[in-house]
């Protein structure tokens, strides 16, 4: 009895021993001060390209843009008040991966793939990486802070022909952590890089002389919506023309004209109105509708020499309004948006 008796004991006591190492323990994981991700906002400019034959699907440009600021991102990090410890640092995004090439590239936009490479200690690390050793620090205090995000730079890849420029503004491209051991993994970022620029080439051309084309579709009545994804009865579509002229770059390529806005929700080859139960088609003169949105729904575009760069057209298109739901809409104006766009085809 008296052996079971000290067993018994000695057990608690170990017991005892473990709970106090764990409320003791750090786990060295590293946080904005201020409770939010500091954001970087970066814009790298307008990055032009000269040579006419690099605006094609696949074409890559290496260190394309940079940027550099002057930011830091104070943190806190959970470890003894005492001595000095590396920070680690690491980064993802939350863009969309496209290909991989033994570096990731992301979803930009519609034309443009795009790396994002981070500088850390004087060199380049492409996102996402892990585990980047900085400087030794104590980072326990509510005062220090950590240079990170603040300068990278981007490679570029076309995924189609640019028509004039493509831009994009505030994509949130990475997420920048900090950590004061290899196995530790912080929450959330201590910074959050967002990035702007436009990418120019030399083909152009410009819709409308770059205006507003608006169009009147007339009034009609409530009760003649009756079918969805039809006319109205006793309307007629309504005809219009878009002037469209391009330099001598582009009228070496083949040209295309689609249709981009919000397609409407239960008839998609519609474009999206003010009013619920309606929505608006457009057309060519063929009578081939231009699907909003699908880039493949496109016609193409034949243009005349006016001079030796200038080149011009007049696209002859139809809209009207169809019924959504085949609810009689409520009476009142309805507007509805879209863009025109040209591309390489």
């Amino acid at each position: 009895m008296k052996a079971l008796k000290h067993t018994l004991i000695a057990s608690g006591l170990l017991f005892v021993a473990l709970s106090l190492q764990n409320a003791w323990g750090y786990t060295y994981t590293c946080y904005s001060r201020t409770g939010t991700p500091n954001p970087i906002i970066a814009n790298f400019g307008t990055y032009t390209i000269t040579v006419p034959s690099e605006n094609v699907p696949g074409q890559t440009f290496m260190s394309a843009a940079t940027w550099s600021q002057s930011v830091s991102s104070h943190i806190r990090c959970d470890e003894p008040t005492t001595g000095n410890r590396y920070r680690y640092f690491s980064a993802d995004s939350t863009l969309t991966p496209t290909t991989n090439d033994g570096h990731q590239w992301y979803y930009i936009n519609e034309y443009l793939d795009s790396t994002v490479a981070l500088n850390i200690m004087g060199a380049a690390h492409y996102v996402p990486f892990r585990n980047v050793r900085g400087g030794m620090a104590n980072d326990a205090a509510t005062n220090t802070q950590v240079n990170g995000g603040g300068s990278g730079k981007i490679d570029l890849r076309f995924k189609k022909a640019v028509m004039g420029s493509s831009s994009f503004e505030n994509v949130h491209v990475a997420d920048f952590y900090v950590t004061k051991s290899t196995t530790a993994t912080s929450p959330e970022p201590v910074a959050q890089i967002f990035l702007s620029g436009t990418v120019v080439v030399p083909q152009n051309c410009v819709i409308n002389a770059g205006t507003v084309i608006s169009l009147d579709l007339g009034e009609m009545y409530s009760l003649d919506f009756i079918s969805v994804g039809e006319k109205p009865r006793n309307v007629n579509a309504k005809s219009f023309n878009v002037p469209v002229s391009c330099n001598y770059g582009a009228s070496l390529a083949n040209l295309t004209l689609r249709v981009d806005g919000t397609p409407a929700a239960s008839v998609p080859d519609a474009l999206e109105t003010t009013n619920p139960d309606v929505g608006v088609k457009i057309t060519a003169s063929d009578g081939m509708t231009l699907r909003p949105a699908d880039t493949s729904s496109a016609i193409p575009i034949t243009l005349d020499m006016v001079d030796s760069d200038t080149y011009t057209t007049n696209v002859s298109l139809q809209a009207y309004p169809v019924s959504t739901t085949g609810l009689p809409p409520a009476e009142g104006t309805f507007t509805a948006l879209a863009i025109l766009r040209i591309d390489f085809a």
